[in-house]
């Protein structure tokens, strides 16, 4: 009987673990995480904010679906010492624990603030279930919150806390919102409706220094000395691998855990795999790509492995969220600029609707990045043109024909309805039973079965 072990029950985990279920039903899987309560989705803990029932309720239903996979779930308890030549770990609690394989997938944690030195209250990091749930305690006696970073979570944060009637600022310390993945424009559709919905903008700096009264943050300053008002601070940002009990293993690097395409490290039978795992055979141009559905396909793909499995891990770098009520999918280079590049936007943004914006970037002569904000339904279509590298020439002339006119003409294209998000999107008259398409909003991939009728149904592969 094979032993398996995971380090972390994020998604990346709980994904391996059900891989690997899939291949192995007799195997024995063992998932150790430090939290007591990790069953949740890491970039959602900003919308749980103030949800009462609900985050207990989320728990509990995803601790159900990985009961059923007959795991040893031991939480509370981080590795002290991982001993790879004797394929044992060690646990913080002295226990010791032997494996066959195993998979790395801690993730990220966010940096603590080098002025915060844990003596002040109201200041929270969002990286676990209690922060949620000590941040909606206090949250009906605050006045002012301040949110900072430009994480994926400082999205998910401010929207939770608009839905509640919270105002707040969010302090980012670079000039522009994610320029990473957005263009100018794009920034500047996103930052109106921020605007829009009450919420303060600050860029370009970063926090000082901490004021507080009796113990309790009252101001926080910022570079040049300005002080913005603040009872309740949140830090999403930046974000910082977790290797606690991995430092001496050999594996960690200033970027992560180096990983091939099969996401095997260095060492005989350890794997890593989500916000931890780097391959080493990445070229993403400095695009930072979000960890959700790099941590959810990454998980199956290793838990596939351990298993027996052959798989390999090649993505295009992708950026899929809501920020307020707008989608965002953001593909591959989707702020590509400079020699050889060549973008098409139309005439984006039309005044009659002035929060979609659509942007398609080509690299001699390739499609290599896309971005959509606020209509993301050709975003399924593209993502396979640029995972493809295909030609502008083979582009299909009506999917780009309908992503920059105002007036939506119709395609040659079919409706289906993703199993996880029910966003009804659209897929190419080609597309076959047995084809794989990605969810542009979620990022599934799922596959298409033509039924009797001629309709076509999706399935979660």
């Amino acid at each position: 009987m094979n032993r398996y072990m995971i380090i972390g029950a994020g998604i990346a985990g709980r994904q391996a673990a059900t891989a690997i279920r899939q291949r192995d039903d007799s195997g024995e899987i063992t998932m150790i995480e430090a939290q007591n309560d990790p069953y949740f989705a890491r970039p959602m803990l900003g919308d749980l904010i103030g949800r009462g029932t609900t985050a207990p309720q989320l728990s509990r239903e995803n601790q159900r679906a990985m009961s059923q996979l007959e795991i040893k779930f031991i939480t509370g308890v981080s590795v002290k010492e991982l001993r790879h030549r004797e394929q044992k770990t060690l646990l913080s609690t002295g226990q010791i624990l032997p494996y066959d394989r195993l998979l790395i997938a801690q993730g990220n944690r966010t940096a603590p603030l080098r002025c915060d030195k844990g003596d002040i209250s109201g200041i929270y990091y969002m990286d676990k279930m209690a922060d949620i749930k000590a941040i909606s305690s206090v949250l009906g006696n605050m006045r002012s919150v301040v949110v900072f970073g430009d994480s994926y979570q400082s999205m998910g944060v401010v929207r939770g806390l608009h839905e509640h009637g919270v105002k707040s600022t969010l302090i980012i310390p670079t000039e522009q919102l994610w320029p990473e993945v957005l263009d100018v424009v794009a920034a500047s559709i996103i930052e109106n409706r921020l605007a829009q919905s009450g919420i303060e903008l600050i860029k370009g700096v970063s926090i000082q220094a901490l004021l507080a009264d009796n113990g309790a943050l009252r101001n926080i300053i910022v570079d040049g000395g300005d002080q913005i008002a603040a009872d309740l601070l949140i830090v999403t940002a930046p974000q910082m691998n977790e290797f606690t009990g991995l430092t001496e293993s050999g594996l960690t690097t200033p970027n992560g855990i180096m990983v091939n395409g099969g996401l095997e490290t260095d060492i005989n039978n350890i794997f890593a795999a989500g916000d931890i795992a780097k391959l080493k055979t990445a070229t993403t141009n400095g695009i930072t790509q979000l960890g959700w559905l790099r941590a959810w396909t990454q998980g199956q793909i290793a838990g596939s492995n351990m298993a027996g499995g052959q798989l390999n891990y090649s993505d295009v770098p992708s950026v899929r969220t809501k920020i307020m009520d707008l989608d965002l999918v953001c593909l591959g280079q989707s702020a590509a600029q400079g020699d050889g590049v060549k973008v098409e936007t139309g005439d984006y943004p039309y005044d009659e609707m002035p929060y979609i914006y659509k942007r398609m970037a080509f690299k001699e002569g390739k499609a290599v990045g896309a971005l959509f904000l606020g209509d993301v339904n050709e975003a399924g279509v593209v993502d396979e043109w640029i995972k493809k590298g295909l030609t502008r020439q083979q582009c299909n002339p009506d999917v780009l024909r309908n992503m920059f006119q105002l007036h939506f003409q119709s395609i040659s294209a079919h409706g289906l309805l993703c199993p996880v998000c029910k966003f009804h999107m659209q897929i190419e008259d080609e597309a076959a039973t047995g084809s794989v398409v990605t969810c542009p909003v979620c990022g599934l991939d799922f596959q298409v079965e033509r039924l009797e009728n001629g309709r076509l149904h999706a399935t979660a592969v």
